[in-house]
């Protein structure tokens, strides 16, 4: 269901994500624990299409979120932890 594929994001010399590899099958329950700054926030932007990888790809449900990002995005939901809804 969530593939994610040598997945890494950078802001200049600081690496965020660095080459994630992760597999997740349908009915699995997974979970990201670690301390603040150790890129779970980051690699689920990059998830949802928020923000675009440095390299590597995700893919969701069989579907490459940068090929096919509706079909993508249309198997998840997101609430994030700022929403900024009003």
């Amino acid at each position: 269901m969530i593939e994610l594929l040598n997945l890494s994001k950078r802001y200049g010399q600081m690496v965020a994500v660095d080459a994630l590899n992760l597999h997740v099958a349908a009915g699995e329950v997974f979970g990201f624990l670690g301390p603040n700054g150790a890129g779970k926030t980051t690699t689920i932007k990059m998830m949802m299409g928020l923000l675009r990888p440095s390299s590597g790809h995700v893919v969701l449900g069989g579907f490459d979120l940068q090929k096919q990002p509706l079909a993508a995005k249309g198997l998840c939901g997101f609430v994030p932890d700022r929403p900024h809804l009003y």
